[in-house]
This record gives C-alpha cells, sequence and structure tokens, in this order.
C-alpha cells in the first residue's frame, strides 16, 4: 500500500523539481511564473490520486476513507520533501543572488511609502532576514505540504470506496 505512495510521490516530486530547474536554466523566471505554478500544483496533485487509485484497484475496488487519506497525505509529503530538496539546491547554489532584485524593488517601494533612515534600515533587514534561503525554504516546505494535504484530502474524498 505504501509502495504506490513512495513511488509516485518521489516520481512526482523529482518532476516538479527537475521542471523548475529546467525553467531557470532556460531563462524564464521562476518567481511568479504562472505557467511553472500551474504546472507545480498539477503535479502536486497527481500522486495523491493515482497512489489512492492504484490502492483502490490492487484491493479489489475498495478502501476506506482513512487508508485513502493515509496513502494520499503520505504520497503528498514525500513530493513535497524531494521538491524541497530541489528548492533548497535552488537557492542556495544555482541562484543564490536571486532575493537581490526582489530587495531593490522592496527598498524603492518603502522608500516612496516615505519611511527613511532607521526606519528603512529596520524594515529592510526584516525584509533581508524573509528573502534568506533557508527561509524560503522552510516557508515552501510549509506551503507544499499544506496544499498537499488539503488535495489528499479532496482525492480521498472522491476516490474512497466502501461496500
Amino acid at each position: 500500500m505504501y509502495k504506490s505512495s513512495i513511488k509516485y510521490g518521489a516520481a512526482s516530486g523529482i518532476i516538479i523539481g527537475l521542471i523548475s530547474v529546467a525553467t531557470f536554466y532556460a531563462g524564464y523566471p521562476t518567481r511568479g511564473n504562472k505557467y511553472l505554478t500551474i504546472a507545480s500544483l498539477f503535479f502536486m496533485y497527481i500522486p495523491s490520486l493515482l497512489t489512492i487509485y492504484n490502492v483502490r484497484k490492487s484491493n479489489g475496488g475498495e478502501i476506506s476513507f482513512m487508508n485513502s487519506l493515509k496513502v494520499g497525505i503520505l504520497s503528498g509529503w514525500i513530493t513535497s520533501l524531494i521538491f524541497i530538496i530541489f528548492t533548497y539546491v535552488y537557492y542556495n547554489y544555482l541562484n543564490p543572488n536571486f532575493a537581490y532584485k526582489y530587495l531593490v524593488d522592496i527598498e524603492i517601494s518603502l522608500k516612496q511609502a516615505g519611511l527613511k533612515g532607521a526606519e528603512l534600515k529596520k524594515e529592510m533587514a526584516d525584509w533581508k532576514v524573509f528573502f534568506s534561503p533557508n527561509s524560503l525554504t522552510l516557508n515552501t516546505l510549509f506551503r507544499t505540504i499544506l496544499t498537499t494535504t488539503i488535495m489528499a484530502a479532496i482525492n480521498a474524498l472522491i476516490l474512497f470506496k466502501k461496500d
């Protein structure tokens, strides 16, 4: 039962990571790219759907809600963890200066809003912490785990079948 979760979750996490890395190397923007976001959401949704369906099929067409939820969440979390490995490598090694552009834009916006001196420095220090590679990696981890858990719950509701 859990082999399917591992298989589909790992495959999906690797696919999402490779798409993100390929997008970066192709020169397309990775932050705010709606096509990359849609592809990532699609590949976060698919593993729980395939896992629950595969387990249900192997159990003679029946699966309880709790079992479907367990295997769906497991596949989603595996997807998230593997994607986070790619995210960590991206933020720390492939594109370590990714935040510089955004911090410059934020600083310009804060100056236009009237912030000056110590207040501006304090605000920029907060933004630098938020845009640090480790902070963004953890933020991405929590968002993907939450997203895949919700998707697994939806798939479990749709696909569970108990006579």
